[in-house]
Parts: C-alpha cells; structure tokens; sequence
C-alpha cells in the first residue's frame, strides 16, 4: 500500500532553498498535516480513528488517521488570513488593526450584550480619517461567516475521505486560526462530530504561550 501526498515543486523548492540559505541541510520533507497528527493525536485516536484540521494562515489542511496509520490528506487555500482580510473589509480596518482584533476579540459566539459593547476601530486611511464604532456582535458575525465556510468545506472533504467509514471518530483541530473563542462547539455543530483543540504532546519543558497547536 502507498499512500502519496504531491506537491508543486516550485513551492518545495523554494522551502528547502530558504532553509539552505539559513546554514541548514534539509534531511527529509514531510506533509505539514501528517506532522500535525503526530503532534496532537494520542495513540487511542490514531489507532480507532480521527482527523487532524490544521488551520492555517493561507491554507486549511486536514489528514486521516485509522487504525494507528496516516491513511488520507486534503487541504484547500483558505484560512485564518482570510478572516483577517474580511474584518479589515467589513470594518474600514488596515490589515495589522484587523488582525490584531482578530486575535484579541475573534470569535464565532455571539451573546446578548455584544450588541451593546462597542469598541473604536483606526479607519484604514489616514490619521484625518474618523475612527469606526463598531458592536462586538459585529466582530463576531464577520468571523463567524468565514469560519463556517472553512468548516463547510471540511466537512465535504471528509465526506469524500476515509474518515466517512468511522462513525465513531472525532476531530482535532490545531493551528492558529483554531485559538478563535467557540471554534470546537462550531466546528462539533457542522461536522456532526466530537471536535477538540488539540495541544502538542509529549513536551514537558514548553512555556505557555507554545502549547497551544
């Protein structure tokens, strides 16, 4: 049995000549999804079932494990940047202001009060552009829409894969754009599966602020 995950070479190419030129011999190159799985999986999940969704900057990548056996990757070019260029769109914002919202306030819940909290927003012209006042709600809704079209489109990949055998089988998430605030319960809601954000494992000596996927 073989299993093959391609690649453009352009791309592959340029990796290795950027680690080169850093003083630094590249022994191997593995599939970024396939190295994720080895990170947040626990044995029990690799060996009755479970996918990884790495959720990066420019891509979403997902990999398939089952019976303790990377058997399946998909991958499509959306990701948490995206989310980024919608709030910089949807609120007037330059694209550091946007992510750094991102960062401090994203997520896909929204409660009663949101509509009442307002925050100010630096207008992506100049300093003579007036400020936006925007609701959290806002915020939130803007995320929401894109995070549910990364997990639409997850799920139609993992309809597609191995991982539509295993009823019973749960998905991990990692990468950045897996920090937003309500990520699992979204992600559980349309997967119709048990989801969790997955932590590197088998790192005792990690700060904080690297332990998360």
């Amino acid at each position: 049995d073989m299993n093959v995950v391609t690649t453009e070479a352009t791309v592959a190419k340029n990796l290795m000549l950027a680690v080169e030129r850093c003083h630094l011999t590249v022994e191997a190159m593995a599939a970024s999804p396939y190295v994720a799985g080895l990170s947040v999986l626990t044995d029990d999940e690799a060996d009755l079932g479970a996918a990884v969704v790495e959720m990066g900057a420019g891509t979403t990548t997902i990999a398939i494990y089952s019976a303790g056996r990377f058997v399946h990757a998909s991958g499509f070019a959306v990701g948490g940047q995206h989310v980024t260029m919608d709030l910089a769109r949807g609120l007037g914002a330059c694209i550091a202001d946007a992510e750094r919202i991102k960062t401090l306030y994203g997520t896909v819940l929204t409660g009663g009060s949101d509509a009442r909290e307002l925050m100010t927003v630096p207008a992506a012209g100049d300093d003579s552009d007036a400020p936006q006042v925007v609701s959290r709600a806002t915020i939130a809704n803007i995320v929401r829409q894109r995070v549910e079209e990364i997990f639409e489109m997850v799920r139609d990949r993992l309809a597609d894969s191995p991982f539509a055998a295993e009823p019973r089988a749960r998905v991990v998430l990692s990468g950045g754009a897996s920090q937003l605030t309500g990520i699992p319960e979204l992600a559980s809601r349309i997967l119709g599966r048990p989801v969790r954000i997955g932590r590197p494992l088998g790192f005792g000596r990690l700060p904080n602020e690297a332990k998360s996927a």
